[in-house]
């Protein structure tokens, strides 16, 4: 039996001047769910991976990419975007990102993601 997990986003708020801060709170083997905190400019790039993502702004705005629509998106919207379909995050304001994707991500879905941050490519 897995064991509860309570979190509290504020308490792990960690923010690097360089790029934007995973923190992963929870993995099976059919979903991930991470906090990603984020100063003004920093991004998860563009990219079209074999995973459903339910993404919820809780502090902060966002400019995110969800299939075909580019939306802005602010504390307490929910966005959910199927596998396959181009999803990406760039933060408006210093923001919290909650994250859960279903499965969790496998190398060939990161691939293009590490690429783009090397590169500094948000699209």
């Amino acid at each position: 039996m897995e064991n509860i997990v309570r979190v509290n986003a504020a308490d792990l708020k960690s923010l690097d001047d360089n790029k934007f801060t995973p923190k992963p709170v929870y993995q099976t083997a059919e979903m991930k769910v991470v906090l990603a905190y984020f100063r003004p400019g920093q991004f998860i790039p563009v990219h079209a991976p074999q995973v459903d993502v339910v993404l919820c702004i809780l502090e902060g705005e966002a400019e995110i990419v969800a299939g075909d629509e580019t939306v802005s998106a602010h504390k307490d919207d929910l966005i959910i975007v199927p596998k396959g379909h181009k999803r990406g995050v760039k933060a408006i304001s210093e923001m919290t990102l909650l994250h859960v994707v279903q499965p969790p991500p496998g190398q060939d879905d990161h691939n293009q993601v590490h690429q783009k941050l090397a590169e500094g490519k948000f699209d």
